[in-house]
């Protein structure tokens, strides 16, 4: 179901989330999953993989065991796979509710889920109904959704002593602030809930809008199969293709937000780079999308998924430089850099040790390597710029 316009009948396997389309009940699915038939089945199959508990989440075990769920993919099923971030919802053959009864724009959910989750108390999952939405959400930190006066705000609970990747993420939203505005990236604040560091950042998507994350936005402009996306990893070529897809879509200024994505992820040092940084947004029943703004920031500034990495940033940094020169030096000069002003980030390296400073658990040449890492991606974004405005100007280069 889209909202209340059905689009396929399917049958999935919970344990894989393999899907496999039984009857297109809609006529036209180019607008949700792309206009190759051929691929439709991969696309819808990525489309409910994605929406459950990742694999590596650290406390996937304790909640599929506490609602007797056999897989991610099975849990997010028993729940009709709502979501805070499209419209996309599961109807068993047979059940009568809309989406004006089951959303979570229109109807409340369960807080006790996330109070649960975020306490480490499962045992009180057994009582939790699973019309909560982070049933839905991805991921691999213990996360939650708190809803106020205020609005809808996503809470990530710290996995490191002291909450130091915290400081890596709020590190990110600065950067991202300086460099691009606030419009183009999502707020994030270092907080405490249930007796735990965490972070909190608000819903970025209104009632009646919704996320195509990166895989699925390659699908509707015709790029599933493309070579040149990267499958995952950060390229050049991956880069360009993106730029293809905006513009497929109609996203305007598509090498720009290109452009201030590959740029975010050289400067943050962002090895793990969230397809929905790179995805799009539009109101449902317009076909007018714009680029998504930056959301997730989690792993940047020196904290990776894989946590023996940090280890290696202090006891080989010499390493650690070429491994960046190495990873990170994909950017193009052709892309649009209009928007690039370097003088934004004059002092940053300071920040950053600041931001450091308080994080008792690393070591005290943690912050100076990370620092000394950000000036030298600095540098190669300002020369990477300065040469696309150098042909601008008509000025030859090697």
């Amino acid at each position: 179901m889209h909202r209340d316009q059905e689009l396929v009948e399917f049958e999935v396997d919970p344990a894989t989330g393999k899907a496999r389309i039984v009857d297109e009940a809609s006529d036209d699915l180019d607008a949700f999953l792309g206009p190759n038939q051929e691929s439709r089945d991969q696309v819808l199959s990525e489309l409910i993989r994605g929406r459950a508990l990742s694999l590596m989440r650290k406390d996937k075990d304790d909640v599929l065991a506490a609602f007797g769920a056999k897989s991610p993919v099975d849990l997010a099923l028993m729940g009709h796979s709502l979501s805070l971030t499209d419209q996309f919802w599961y109807r068993a053959p047979g059940l009568s509710e809309r989406w004006k009864d089951v959303n979570f724009f229109d109807n409340g959910w369960d807080p006790g889920f996330g109070t649960a989750v975020l306490l480490g108390d499962y045992a009180r999952l057994a009582t939790c109904s699973l019309d909560a939405p982070e049933v839905t959400t991805p991921g691999h930190a213990v996360k939650a959704w708190e809803r106020n006066d205020n609005g809808v705000y996503l809470v990530k609970a710290a996995g490191y002593p002291d909450g130091a990747e915290l400081a890596g993420a709020k590190l990110g939203f600065e950067l991202c602030s300086l460099l691009f505005g606030e419009d183009c990236c999502v707020s994030l604040e270092v907080t405490e809930r249930c007796g735990r560091p965490c972070s909190i950042s608000p819903l970025m998507l209104h009632g009646n809008e919704e996320l195509a994350n990166g895989y699925r936005l390659y699908a509707m402009a015709d790029m599933w199969e493309s070579s040149r996306r990267g499958k995952g990893g950060i390229t050049a070529e991956a880069c360009d293709a993106l730029v293809d897809a905006y513009a497929a879509i109609g996203v305007a200024d598509a090498s720009a937000h290109v452009a201030k994505r590959a740029c975010f992820a050289c400067l943050s040092l962002l090895l793990d780079f969230n397809s929905g940084n790179f995805g799009a947004i539009r109101k449902v029943g317009s076909d007018v999308w714009r680029a998504a703004p930056i959301f997730d920031y989690d792993g940047a500034f020196g904290f990776p998924i894989n946590g023996a990495s940090i280890s290696y940033l202090y006891e080989n940094p010499a390493f650690v430089e070429l491994f960046c020169a190495h990873r990170f030096s994909f950017l193009r000069p052709s892309w649009d850099w209009s928007w690039y002003d370097a003088r934004a980030l004059d002092g940053f390296e300071d920040v950053i040790m600041q931001a450091y400073a308080s994080c008792q658990a690393l070591p005290p040449a943690f912050a100076e390597i990370i620092a000394r890492l950000f000036v030298m991606q600095r540098n190669y974004v300002s020369k990477t710029a300065s040469g696309q405005r150098g042909r601008d100007n008509g000025v030859g280069g090697v």
